[in-house]
């Protein structure tokens, strides 16, 4: 694997996690674009080590079917895929109700949840922090079967989470009162 490559997906799943850090701390609008940095700047990280997956693959399963292929892709990268998927889906969630956050217009739950999914996939990216600096990926592309159930298991907690924050922001919006 080229060593510049693999530095600059290292790079941006560390300044993901920098930007999720000081979106932590911070409040408002600066917790927005922390945090909308941070899922981007993540979601470019994860695509680049798909590509990786992917391009391994390829190159050991050339003489199969293309269902063992299609199958081989998503044994493999099947974690990264759902990690791909829930991200997707709360940047998209940040995009569409940005003006109800800066604004306050949401329920005191939307921390929370927001807070509960960034903890999640902070675990998963130690994960697979852990898993991809070993030798075993670095020449095979592939992760520990361990590792891999274990991401697909917080995959699916962040999923059941975006989904709860996909239902306060649209059903439990507010025009800004507060309970104090």
């Amino acid at each position: 694997m080229n060593e510049f490559y693999s530095t600059v997906y290292k790079a941006c799943i560390y300044a993901s996690i920098v930007a999720f850090i000081i979106g932590f701390f911070t409040s408002s609008s600066t917790y927005l674009g922390a945090y909308l940095a941070g899922y981007s700047l993540l979601i470019f990280g994860i695509m680049m080590i798909l590509f990786i997956l992917f391009s391994h693959v390829l190159k050991t399963t050339s003489k199969d079917s293309a269902l063992q292929i299609l199958s081989s892709i998503l044994m493999t990268s099947g974690p990264f895929i759902l990690m791909l998927g829930v991200i997707s889906f709360v940047l998209y969630l940040l995009i569409q109700y940005k003006n109800n956050i800066t604004e306050g217009h949401i329920s005191p739950n939307y921390n929370s949840f927001s807070n509960i999914i960034v903890m999640l996939l902070m675990l998963q990216v130690y994960l697979i922090m852990n898993n991809i600096n070993t030798e075993k990926f670095q020449t095979t592309g592939k992760i520990s079967n361990v590792t891999s159930s274990i991401i697909y298991l917080l995959g699916v907690l962040t999923g059941i989470s975006s989904i709860i924050l996909y239902t306060i922001l649209k059903y439990y919006s507010t025009d800004g009162f507060t309970v104090n």
